[in-house]
């Protein structure tokens, strides 16, 4: 069951271990009846539930978390801004990645938070998105190195922020990547990249400060 073998690798990189482990206690009975199982249901309570809303409903409990802590670390007494009013929903964010997979997780987290997330494999993709999309997008993440045209390139992210600030976007660019990464901080934010991170926790935050997720906004959370 690799999926949930995943689904307990993104709950470990929370901020918060304790409530990590928390959700992780919670929702053990239920993952490991899944596990020793060799169908595709499981009995829950009175209910009985098949694999995939099982899935659905441990992703949609780790994206509140994530949402809740990311509006925690992005509010005003924690991050300087004048009024959590001021800011408004999150809706499309692009993700530029030439392995997708890699992200899938914090994808649909996204997703889970009524965020549309457009994902692309490479810079000149990305850019074709940015110059095709309307509305526009609200925040651009993209990975550093990417295999592009064949060839290695170590620097994709960077060249990314670059091209987008040369084309007049003002949209916030956000890095997320391996923490080699931060090695070269300073030149990468050089050239038009907003945040750096290695964490999707850290990453939800950033965009939290974006804007709100539409979830709550819509609720007035």
């Amino acid at each position: 069951m690799k999926t949930f073998a995943d689904l307990l690798s993104a709950l470990s990189t929370l901020a918060w271990p304790l409530l990590a482990g928390l959700v992780i206690w919670r929702l053990f009975p239920t993952i490991k009846k899944i596990i020793d199982s060799r169908g595709f249901t499981v009995k829950v309570g009175s209910a009985e539930l098949t694999v995939q809303e099982v899935s659905e409903k441990v992703l949609k409990t780790t994206a509140d978390i994530q949402g809740k802590l990311a509006s925690v670390s992005a509010s005003p007494e924690y991050a300087g801004l004048e009024s959590r009013s001021v800011l408004g929903p999150l809706r499309r964010v692009l993700w530029v990645d030439d392995h997708p997979s890699n992200n899938a997780f914090e994808a649909a987290q996204l997703q889970a938070l009524g965020v549309d997330v457009v994902q692309v494999e490479s810079t000149d993709k990305g850019i074709d998105a940015m110059s095709a999309s309307a509305p526009p997008f609200d925040a651009v993440i993209s990975n550093m190195a990417r295999k592009e045209d064949g060839s290695l390139h170590p620097d994709a992210g960077r060249e990314l922020a670059r091209e987008i600030r040369a084309r007049g976007y003002d949209v916030p660019v956000f890095i997320y990547a391996s923490g080699q990464t931060l090695a070269k901080r300073a030149e990468i934010l050089a050239a038009g990249v907003n945040e750096i991170t290695t964490s999707s926790t850290d990453l939800f935050t950033l965009l939290r400060k974006v804007g709100e997720f539409p979830h709550e906004y819509a609720t007035g959370q």
